[in-house]
């Protein structure tokens, strides 16, 4: 998703605001384990600063995934603020923390797809209090109760049961 800032680059302090739906198949085709809803919507303001462009401003959309538990479908909204500098790619002393831009666009693909994978969960669960699946028959534990038995012992604590009984 490119955005024209011929506008406002080489005068400092100018600024433009953009509010504007973003198809997310525009962003990206697919990340593993993660669906975009249809559309992602950006409020943002960019402004250009001695050679820096700032672009910041809050992104709201939907996912879905599965539970790392239960392996259900599950999903959720994020409302993140994002805040990313971007410099022109022929200047010297670029900091790491920067993105590069240049044709007096900003390709702001790259950046947006970041920021809503760094604010989305570790883990994404359907709830707190799933239970997940058997380790043994695989069965949905939120939905019934198997009657396997779990003699789960971790070899590395195997002598320690006995400890208590000598």
């Amino acid at each position: 998703m490119r955005i024209d800032i011929t506008g406002i680059e080489g005068k400092n302090s100018a600024c433009t605001e953009i509010s504007i739906d973003i198809p997310t198949k525009d962003l990206v085709d697919g990340i593993y384990g993660i669906e975009l809803g249809e559309m992602v919507h950006a409020d943002l303001k960019f402004e250009y600063m001695v050679g820096t462009i700032s672009v910041y401003g809050k992104v709201k959309g939907d996912y879905k995934a599965q539970c790392s538990r239960c392996l259900a479908q599950t999903g959720d909204s994020f409302d993140i603020i994002i805040d990313e500098r971007f410099v022109h790619s022929a200047q010297d002393n670029v900091e790491s923390d920067s993105y590069l831009y240049e044709g007096g666009f900003i390709d702001l693909t790259v950046p947006l797809i970041d920021n809503i994978l760094l604010s989305l969960p570790g883990v994404v669960l359907c709830s707190n209090e799933c239970k997940g699946l058997c380790q043994i028959c695989g069965v949905d534990l939120n939905e019934t109760q198997c009657s396997c038995e779990n003699h789960d012992v971790d070899i590395r604590m195997d002598k320690l049961k006995d400890f208590f009984n000598q």
